[in-house]
């Protein structure tokens, strides 16, 4: 069964561009246009990985991965950041929780390779009722 990455991205055209490089290697998409529909999407689904972008609308990226880490069933689930704005916010990501943060525009072969690392080294998801299993 393919990994399952929930996407958290704002913008159209890079959500859809997401989608076509992440399906292509072989990963299943879940799609997400705000921090809010990430946050539903992430507790409902379950992803492996999640990858949001910083700055959107209404709950931007970095309240959003705090809002993830606070969350039993889904708090160690990988979290890539990207961002556009530079280092200083992508160091904000990773002390609100980020596992990487990753420069836009993003080479989606690093991406993928970014990825696969973090999946290996992930425990996946907690169980919602934290059973031992």
């Amino acid at each position: 069964m393919p990994k399952r990455i929930l996407v958290v991205e704002d913008n159209l055209d890079t959500r859809e561009l997401m989608h076509l490089h992440l399906t292509t290697a072989g990963f299943s998409v879940i799609l997400a246009s705000d921090g809010h529909e990430g946050l539903y999407l992430a507790e409902a689904e379950l992803p492996d990985l999640i990858i949001t972008d910083i700055n959107m609308p209404q709950l931007d990226g970095i309240t959003l991965i705090k809002e993830l880490r606070s969350r039993a069933a889904i708090k160690a689930v990988p979290i890539i950041a990207l961002s556009a704005y530079g280092a200083e916010e992508l160091e904000t990501a990773i002390g609100a929780g980020a596992s990487l943060g990753v420069r836009k525009p993003t080479l989606f072969d690093s991406l993928i390779d970014d990825i696969t690392k973090l999946l290996s080294e992930a425990t996946g998801p907690l169980c919602c009722c934290n059973c031992p299993d």
